[in-house]
């Protein structure tokens, strides 16, 4: 087959690029400079050009608290919500299975026991807003089409410009630099391996599962940011102190659900987030 990814560069993206190709298939990574997913015509031209059979899209506006900004915005609703609607247009034309990758986001974050594939989007901050816009986008097009939700990635760094270093990646670092480390010791979710994520999505499409949406997160119990942390220096060791802290220690413009566990009903479920965690740090 032959495979579009758009966000190349970015760390999911290149998870991906590497397990569509170790399967034998045609790959074709582009980011940003190759492909502007926010421009139709372009989207339009480079499908129907290159006929891909499937395109997965990895490109995302993801700076959470920069699209709080009313000039902000608009870039990230054209990134999270315009750009996908073109693409599953394009998808669509050209007969393509459509992957876009969405959040937990999306869900208002207030339901202690988890939310499953099918409960009602209701997202709380702009980014939130940008990411169900574009879920809806989608599912307006009636193509061929997964959407797989997944949350708090963590993976080897992205080489675009404008990466996000991610959560664990940030706590190694802070433990080797500084005396001490507070975390916020709330808003409990399920983080995700991106080379697990990449591999969930293969399957997705390999396997010829119903179109529709999916949650792909790594198996395992919500845990706060504290907890989470503790995971990863069970396994790597500090003897600098962490100190949990309550959500307020760190104010920030876009508000963040408290419960926004991604529960998987419709997906065998990814491997032991430990399991990754483990292979990650090593």
């Amino acid at each position: 087959m032959k495979i579009l990814i758009t966000g190349g560069k970015g760390a999911l993206g290149q998870d991906a690029q590497k397990i569509f190709s170790a399967h034998g298939h045609d790959v074709l990574a582009l980011d940003r400079e190759g492909l502007d997913i926010t421009n139709e015509a372009q989207v339009k031209e480079l499908v129907t050009r290159e006929h891909p059979d499937v395109i997965v899209n990895c490109a995302a506006y993801n700076l959470v608290d920069k699209a709080e900004d009313p000039a902000v915005y608009p870039i990230a609703y054209a990134i999270n919500a315009l750009g996908p609607g073109y693409l599953a247009r394009a998808a669509k034309l050209v007969g393509a299975v459509f992957v876009h990758v969405s959040t937990d986001a999306v869900f208002a974050g207030d339901k202690p026991e988890g939310y499953v594939e099918t409960d009602v989007r209701a997202p709380i901050c702009k980014y939130g807003e940008s990411k169900a816009a574009g879920e809806e986008l989608i599912e307006a097009v009636q193509g061929k089409y997964y959407i797989a939700r997944t949350t708090r990635l963590f993976g080897a760094p992205a080489t675009s410009a404008d990466a996000k270093e991610s959560f664990i990646s940030i706590m190694m670092r802070l433990a080797a630099t500084k005396p001490e480390i507070q975390i916020i010791d709330e808003e409990i979710g399920r983080p995700t391996y991106t080379p697990d994520l990449a591999q969930g999505i293969y399957d997705l499409v390999a396997g010829a599962y119903p179109f529709g949406i999916y949650h792909l997160v790594n198996d395992g119990p919500g845990v706060t940011w504290y907890a989470f942390a503790e995971e990863a220096f069970a396994i790597k060791p500090t003897t600098t102190p962490r100190i949990p802290v309550p959500a307020a220690a760190f104010p920030k413009p876009a508000a963040r659900g408290k419960f926004v566990v991604l529960q998987n009903t419709k997906f065998p479920p990814l491997r032991s987030r430990v399991e990754a965690l483990r292979e990650f740090l090593s």
